[in-house]
This record gives structure tokens, sequence and C-alpha cells, in this order.
């Protein structure tokens, strides 16, 4: 039976595996913990960073069997992707520009005023004062993901702990500053082939107030203004004609302005967390997953059907409002009682330390929601947050 080797098993990886699984492959996991979230669905674990190119080449020179190799949302794995699949010979639509674009958010706000795509004022290195920066700014390590170190400043007074908690968190020492642009902010889940965009799912972010910038839900299909979806897809076929790139996932995070201008922010070129592809699947009937793993292994894309009416739907990502250890979870079989919920998926259990810090690491299980309109989800999704209550010691 032939393998995928899967860059990563956190929580936003597990629905790659379960779709491998289901696939027909047997999945090998490369991740140095042995308790993350999706290690326990992989066939095989490799203690290994997913940035160790070296190790992972000697285990791969002794191998016939991996078909594949996916980083799912993941962009620091990127790099290894795309130089075990160069070593190896196996099939990858990455290229080298696609790659530093995406795991080097300087490169990216660069390309994107290279092709006049609408955007704000930014620079790399700390001398905001020096641009003539206006507030309120964003500041964030120059390569990192999950919102490490992303910290919303509205004034001067802030500024100084922001740039420490960005360095603290950047492979390389970098920061880069921003004018924070004011809008909807969007996630966009893309299916690239023949170098231009063939799906499309356009999610509402809800992300924390300041200081933090961490999504708390999604909402899909995205209320936008006409002809914003017309503008995203011109925007990411330029970004691809320009990056080379032919064939793969792309995630992007964006904002829509109050002139319906959609601002990319940050892209990689892999599918989002895991409850991104299940949105796009019961929306519209189509698994960017499925298609990640086509791309990974050479064959042909899945077929993508016309997209007719799309069913709303929601992901409502969950979190302990304290820090402690977690004692007992309450409400979630009232709450997968409810006719809007889809699945209420837990990733964690009493006895686990937690923390009330909301980033894309410390949540602690999401519930995906259905209903026949916006509305409803929001409604839904509120009471869920009611509902669902995580009990910790201190």
């Amino acid at each position: 039976m032939k393998s995928l080797l899967i860059l990563g098993a956190a929580d936003g990886a597990m629905a790659t595996y379960r779709t491998a699984r289901a696939l027909g492959y047997r999945t090998v996991a490369v991740d140095l913990r042995d308790t993350a979230p999706a290690v326990a669905l992989a066939d095989e674990l490799l203690p290994i960073s997913t940035r160790d190119v070296p190790a992972l080449s000697e285990i791969l020179r002794g191998r016939n069997d991996i078909a594949g190799i996916l980083a799912p949302s993941s962009d620091i794995a990127l790099p290894t992707q795309f130089a075990l699949t160069e070593r190896f010979g196996l099939p990858c639509g990455l290229t080298e520009a696609t790659v530093e674009a995406s795991v080097d958010k300087r490169r990216f706000r660069a390309l994107c005023d290279e092709l006049g795509l609408p955007g704000y004022r930014w620079i790399q290195g700390t001398d905001w004062r020096g641009a003539g920066l206006r507030f309120p700014l964003v500041v964030k390590p120059v390569d990192a993901q999950s919102s490490r170190g992303v910290t919303r400043c509205p004034d001067e007074s802030t500024m100084d702990a922001a740039v420490a908690e960005a360095l603290q968190h950047s492979y390389s020492a970098g920061v880069v500053i921003e004018e924070e642009v004011q809008g909807q902010h969007c996630g966009c889940e893309c299916v690239i082939d023949d170098g231009r965009v063939v799906f499309m799912a356009l999610t509402e972010r809800r992300i924390t107030p300041p200081p933090q910038a961490t999504t708390t839900a999604h909402l899909l299909p995205a209320a936008v203004p006409d002809g914003t979806h017309e503008r995203i897809v011109a925007a990411v076929d330029a970004l691809c004609a320009r990056l080379g790139y032919r064939r793969g996932p792309l995630n992007l995070d964006l904002v829509v302005d109050a002139d319906g201008r959609p601002c990319l922010i940050e892209m990689g070129a892999r599918t989002g967390g895991d409850p991104l592809g299940e949105l796009a699947r019961h929306c519209y009937g189509v698994d960017p997953i499925e298609a990640s793993i086509s791309v990974a292994v050479g064959a042909p894309l899945p077929a993508i059907p016309s997209q007719g009416v799309p069913h709303p739907v929601m992901v409502q990502l969950l979190n302990a409002a304290d820090t402690g250890i977690l004692t007992a979870i309450h409400g979630v079989e009232e709450a997968r009682a409810w006719p809007e919920v889809i699945r209420i998926a837990l990733l964690t259990e009493p006895g686990r330390a937690v923390t009330s810090t909301i980033d894309l690491t410390s949540k602690l299980g999401y519930a995906l929601l259905a209903a026949d309109t916006p509305a409803q989800l929001r409604a839904a999704a509120d009471r869920l947050l009611s509902t669902v209550r995580f009990e910790v010691r201190p």
C-alpha cells in the first residue's frame, strides 16, 4: 500500500489524515510531539521536526512506499515539502517563489505591491515613526503562523511590547509592521489548476478584539459586496502567474474594506485548518483536502461540480475561560442534539493543562454548524458558547 508523508500532526491536519485513509493511503506523520492530535489517526509516526530536511531525507532514501508529501495547515513545513519532493522526484505543485511568499510576510507584501493589488502601508523592521505609519498598527513576526506573535496596537504605548513579542516568535528575528485595514475579515480556501482558481470558498472570519488577531469562527459563504469574489479571483490568478504556481491548494487571509476592495493579508500554498475543508464540503460539495492529496500524488483533480445554491455553514472554535487543569467538560451532549450541530470535536480531555489565551494552538475543540440562514448560525454559535463549558482548576 502506498503512503503519504504528512508534515505535521496538529489538529488542523486531522482532516487530511482521515481523507487520506478514505482514499486508501497509509499515513506517515512527521511531528516531534507524540501527543499531537492527529498522531492517533496516523499509521506511523516519525518523531522528527518538520524542518529537519537532512533527517527526513535519510529516512526516505530507504523507502519506496511514499507516493506524495503534504504540509497541511503549516506554512513552516512548506520548504521541507518542496525540498523533499525535488530531491526524490515526487509530484509537487510548489515553486521556490511560492514557498517564499508563503513563509515570508515581507516577500508576500512586496509581491502584492509589485502586482498593484489593493494594499496598505507597511515596513519591515521597527522604524514605524520614521515611516509615518498611522495607528492602529499590526506588529507581526515575518515567518510565524497560527497568529503567534501578532499584536494589534491602538497607539504607541503598546508598540515596544508588541515588537518584543513578535521577535520572540520569529525564526529569523524579523518583524513586519502594517497599518491595520478596517473592514470584514475573511478566509479564503482555493484550489488552483492550470495556474488559475477553479474553486474558491470565501468565509467571514470572527476574530478576537485587540490586542490579539486570532480567528474564533468562520462562516461560509461570506456576505460581501457584488463583484468582490471576482476581484479576489483576479488577484489570486495574478499571484499564481507571478509565482509560477500551477496546481495545488492555496489559503489566504484578507480584509474587504468599506469600498468593497479585497486587501490580501497573507497566503499559504497549502490547505487551511481542519474545519475549513469540511466547511467547503458541506457548503459546496467540494473537498479541497481531497484535491490537495490528488496534487501530492500526481493524480487528476476530482471533478468540481458547478456551484449551485450554497448551504450556510459555520465553524465555532472552543476555548477555556481560565488557565489551569481541565477537570470537566459540560454541555457537549446537550449541544450535539441541536438541529444546527453537524459535529462537535474535542481536542482535549480532563486532566490536561489548558490556557485561557486565545490562539490557534490553545483551542480545546470546535463545532461545525449548519442552518438555513447566517443569522440562525450566529445565534446557534452564541448559544453554543454559553452551553459548552470547560471547568478548570487553577
